[in-house]
């Protein structure tokens, strides 16, 4: 009801408690409270005597009825839980899982104080970034996971360059970068068999406006620092659901050409000369290409590598 009420509530006139009880075929006494509680999350609601309500302004959190207003996706975002402050929205979403929640379910935190990032590494994120997870059950096998994180790497990076007019490059196999910083990461888990998965949880941490950590300003940065700007949240979610929900459908039906194609328009790895480590390995070469299944393949001079994970550093 609270997203309907939204959408009759307007900037420039009052709307009585009566109009909208009557449309949403509710009591005045309904509207009221729900009025009050959109408040609460942060709308500035004007209330009059003899007039109504008028909206005023909205709050900058990625809350279910701003991310879901109008938004008309297919399978990302139906969903969404929203947490002032959680241990990591990877962990709530993996439980999520587990019990069969719907696919393409968000859960969404201003804070998390366990965040982290691949091989278990601490991600710092304070208030004013976008901490989410989103919850899929994709229909490919284990081997093809890895497009499950550049579908994912892609929509982020579309979503920054629709909200902030920003080129963003995703650099090989889960960070999105401006100027060469890190402005985003991604942790994509799985559950899987031998073949089959069961769930994948896509961890994604974005830079929005939150303060840098000096320990860390040589290698991030934040898209608020990049624009000068303050940057609205809700729009950069918004943007990068539907662009998910478009890509993710690509990889539903098994498209996954498209997929590698999508990818390599928004990274630049190809032709550099890089060096991939890993716990066992260092590989050494020449990116030539990148293959449907998301890994690289490296010419090491004596032969081609295909690289499955790792560490990539670009040698210069």
């Amino acid at each position: 009801m609270r997203i309907k009420i939204l959408e009759l509530l307007t900037e420039e006139n009052f709307v009585s408690g009566e109009n909208l009880a009557k449309k949403l075929n509710v009591s005045r006494t309904a509207i009221w409270k729900q009025i009050k509680i959109l408040q609460k999350y942060g709308y500035k609601i004007e209330t009059v005597k003899n007039k109504g309500y008028r909206l005023i302004s909205r709050p900058d959190i990625p809350i279910f009825e701003e991310i879901t207003e109008r938004l008309n996706t297919t399978i990302i975002g139906k969903k969404i839980f929203y947490f002032k402050t959680i241990d990591s929205t990877n962990i709530y979403a993996k439980k999520l899982a587990k019990n069969g929640v719907e696919e393409g379910t968000i859960v969404v935190s201003e804070i998390q104080n366990s965040g982290r990032g691949r091989k278990n590494r601490s991600w710092s994120s304070p208030k004013g970034g976008l901490w989410f997870s989103v919850i899929l059950y994709p229909n490919i096998p284990p081997q093809k996971a890895m497009l499950v994180t550049m579908t994912s790497s892609v929509a982020v990076a579309q979503g920054i360059t629709e909200t902030t007019g920003l080129t963003p490059v995703i650099k090989w196999p889960n960070d999105v970068l401006i100027d060469n910083k890190k402005v985003c990461g991604i942790l994509t888990e799985l559950d899987a068999e031998m073949d089959k998965i069961n769930y994948s949880v896509v961890g994604i941490g974005i830079n929005v406006n939150n303060v840098i950590d000096n320990n860390l300003k040589d290698t991030a940065t934040s898209l608020s620092k990049q624009t000068k700007a303050n940057i609205s949240r809700v729009k950069l979610l918004r943007s990068i659901i539907k662009n998910f929900d478009k890509n993710y459908s690509k990889l539903i039906d098994k498209d996954y050409n498209s997929i590698r194609k999508n990818w390599l328009s928004c990274s630049n790895i190809i032709g550099k000369r890089v060096q991939i480590t890993d716990e066992k390995s260092v590989v050494d070469g020449l990116v030539t290409d990148v293959d449907d299944n998301g890994c690289l393949i490296v010419n090491t001079s004596k032969e081609n590598v295909r690289v499955v994970s790792g560490d990539l550093t670009i040698l210069l």
